[in-house]
């Protein structure tokens, strides 16, 4: 009984390249910080969005309670989740400080 031998289903294709002049035209992926960013963009509109309900409603204007209620709620958990992920962007920082070299 003779055992054919192992054959690559798939041609090996090259890796691209991972910096250096070859890497110019490629898009860089985002980083953290910007990342960071536009959460913090992000957490900046919904607070303006919630504070411009909760304006219009004070006056009189057309703006439902429901639709107030919704918005400062969004908003409240987006600062929480901002301050959530600056306290463990803390913990890493200071855990690499913390290692021996």
């Amino acid at each position: 009984m003779s055992i054919p031998p192992i054959s690559s289903p798939l041609p090996i294709a090259p890796l691209p390249p991972t910096g250096g002049a070859g890497a110019a035209g490629a898009a860089a992926a985002p980083g953290f910080g910007e990342a960071l960013g536009k959460g913090l963009q992000q957490v900046s509109s919904l607070e303006h969005k919630a504070d411009a309900l909760v304006e219009d409603i004070a006056s009189g204007g057309p703006t439902r309670i429901h639709e107030v209620m919704a918005a400062t709620s969004q908003a409240g958990l987006a600062v929480d989740m901002l301050v959530q992920v600056r306290d463990r962007a803390l913990e890493a920082y200071q855990e690499v400080m913390r290692l021996q070299v």
